[in-house]
């Protein structure tokens, strides 16, 4: 059996390998479980969702097990076939948001089938003996729901009539083999079914940037489930909102309904997310703070002080947080806010900046980079020489690509930036470029690499797990370090020229900005997760069908919060308000020991005192001066950032 699709507001699975055979569809939103304890103020710390058959979609002449393909996708849709022959199929689009769930038979008897026991058929009572014929079945079963079931053309564009019979109690089955769509629905409320019952002749197959490619007549509109940062984005003159028709997800809060206005169909967007414009902070800093804080001096040691180290046969994680903490120092350098008229340590800091990061510019390393002509992509060699899976985080099975590789793109903005002449500068963009594609292909004529491996375009951010399945889907940790690749995307394009790079990484920044403070910075006022978890006020791990206050790595609340605050860079102040930023410090991190007892020590304190400088900088400053630093900050650009922050 596959791992469940966590399509939302339905989470699909293929059941190809135990009978009954079919396509199963749950409403997880009903079988939602809290538990363990996060110490913060009552909150749980986690929620997650059980998988109930609620409805299958099988067939009749289904005795043996069929075979089970993915024939097609795109960006936020997949196409699967089940099928015993090529004349006797299933097949079906899973897409985002999708109101109905479809399935296109061909050459076969259609089977639903329900772990529960059927109630009603059009408000009658079923029989051994009844069959039931037309083109619209309300299904009720005795736990309470309600399913409509629409019978069309092969082409979708009209009702075509089907015969059912009952069997079992649980099933119903096709009299005769059906050549045809059929759609299924929940209705979550009594006001839902007229909606429902509007949109039924139209079927979306697969879908770009929500311009939406359909079957069917689209008189009516394409209905489909709009999320709550789509609901803040949308153009109201490309989609209206259908009244009384909302559904649940499991993990981004409450759906409501939309039907496009516009033929084709398609929702226009407007992400109007500020966000910054160069890679230097929003606001220069005074000779005055630059003094008082002994910037200078402290730029001057983190640059002349000891060699810079990226090791050959180092993470390209850990590398990659050591390169564009080096280049941030080469960009302080080139501030004349900071060193006036003074270039000379600018050009000292890139003289190291080159030789750390020749490796990277020739593919020196001891586990090389290379091509990977099963999923197109630039993996570690790591994994495969020592075949493990969770080699280097899991790189070579293109686990947190876009954390990996967003530092060395950061870097090569940079070094564009402050050294253009430099001689292997067109072969550091070479590299560069790749990664870029790896992580965000955007180029359709490209075919080396996926559209958009990571980012999700429906749901405005990325995902951190590569291609092994997880039973409660891919998942994203750290909000920061996929904003850092979108911001580095935008600022690396703009350093190069590269126009369309420049476009959508600003567009990929403006739109992750936005789903980050909707769906992972918990502020008060946030209606998104369950009461009972709001007071954790950052989700940890975030799956599709489940939120985990924790990391992949340390149980420490610091880390949990922190994991979210890291790399500090212009970007940051744009994500994390000043609203959210004290809430998160009054309710959680100011109880925490590291904080309380300031425990400068602990390298974690320079992360949430650089972030707490958004609502206290004076208290900030004043720790930041004496605390150990990151591993991928320096003590001079946590107070340069810290100091850039508005009072």
């Amino acid at each position: 059996m596959t791992k469940p699709i966590w399509a939302n507001p339905y989470a699909l699975q293929v059941v190809a390998d135990v009978a009954p055979y079919g396509l199963a569809v749950s409403y997880p939103y009903r079988s939602r479980v809290s538990g363990g304890s996060s110490g913060n103020s009552g909150a749980n710390r986690y929620y997650a969702h059980g998988i109930v058959h609620e409805f299958i979609f099988s067939a009749q002449e289904w005795t043996t097990k069929p075979t089970f393909q993915i024939v097609d996708w795109a960006d936020i849709g997949v196409n699967v076939r089940m099928q015993t022959s090529d004349s006797a199929k299933l097949e079906s689009t899973f897409t985002s948001g999708a109101a109905y769930v479809t399935a296109r038979y061909t050459g076969v008897s259609p089977k639903l089938m329900s772990t529960s026991a059927i109630t009603s058929i059009n408000g009658k009572a079923p029989t051994s003996q009844s069959t039931w014929r037309g083109t619209k079945f309300s299904i009720s079963y005795n736990n309470g729901q309600k399913w409509l079931v629409y019978a069309l053309t092969s082409d979708a564009t009209a009702e075509k009539e089907i015969t059912w019979k009952v069997e079992g109690g649980s099933v119903l089955r096709s009299t005769a083999v059906f050549d045809g769509v059929l759609r299924a629905a929940l209705a979550v409320t009594d006001v839902a079914e007229d909606a429902l019952d509007k949109h039924k002749i139209l079927d979306s197959d697969s879908a770009y940037s929500f311009l939406w490619q359909t079957h069917g007549d689209c008189t009516n509109g394409l209905l489909q489930y709009a999320m709550p940062h789509h609901i803040e984005s949308i153009d109201p003159a490309s989609a209206r909102k259908v009244e009384g028709l909302t559904a649940f997800s499991t993990t981004r809060g409450a759906l409501q309904a939309y039907t496009t206005l516009t033929q084709p169909p398609v929702w226009k967007l407007h992400e109007t997310q500020p966000v910054p414009e160069d890679l230097y902070p929003t606001r220069k800093l005074s000779a005055d703070v630059v003094r008082k804080q002994h910037i200078l001096e402290h730029l001057r040691n983190d640059i002349t002080t000891g060699e810079w180290a990226i090791p050959v046969g180092g993470s390209y994680y850990f590398n990659g947080k050591a390169a564009q903490k080096y280049a941030s120092l080469c960009l302080m350098a080139s501030d004349s806010a900071i060193v006036g008229s003074d270039m000379s340590l600018l050009q000292t800091c890139l003289s190291k900046l080159r030789k750390v990061m020749a490796p990277y510019v020739t593919n020196g390393w001891t586990n090389k980079l290379q091509y990977d002509r099963v999923y197109g992509g630039v993996v570690s060699s790591e994994g495969f020489k020592k075949n493990d899976l969770n080699a280097d985080f899991g790189n070579t099975m293109y686990n947190d690509h876009h954390f990996h590789y967003g530092y060395w793109i950061y870097a090569s903005a940079i070094i564009n930036r402050l050294d253009p002449t430099w001689s292997e500068l067109s072969k550091l963009n070479a590299m560069t470029n790749l990664l870029v594609q790896d992580v965000a292909n955007y180029d359709r004529s490209e075919q080396s690499f996926p559209r958009f491996r990571s980012f999700d375009w429906f749901r405005g951010h990325s995902y951190s797990h590569g291609v092994t399945p997880l039973a409660d889907g891919k998942d994203e940790e750290s909000t920061s370090e996929d904003i850092n690749f979108a911001f580095g995307m935008y600022m690396y394009g703009k350093a190069t020229s590269n126009q369309a790079m420049q476009s959508v990484g600003k567009l990929m920044t403006r739109l992750n900005a936005h789903a980050i403070k909707t769906y992972f910075l918990i502020e008060s006022q946030s209606q998104v997760h369950p009461t009972n978890f709001r007071p954790n006020k950052v989700t940890g791990i975030f799956f599709d069908n489940k939120v985990d206050y924790a990391t992949w790595f340390s149980a420490e609340k610091y880390c949990i919060h922190g994991i979210q605050m890291l790399p500090v860079s212009p970007v940051t102040e744009f994500v994390r308000t000043k609203q959210f930023v004290q809430e998160e410090w009054e309710q959680v991190l100011s109880k925490e020991k590291i904080v309380a007892q300031q425990d400068t020590s602990n390298s974690w304190l320079s992360i949430l005192m650089t972030n707490y400088a958004m609502v206290d900088k004076a208290t900030a400053l004043a720790v930041l001066q004496k605390a150990k630093m990151d591993d991928g900050l320096t003590r001079a650009w946590a107070l340069y950032m810290a100091a850039s922050l508005p009072n």
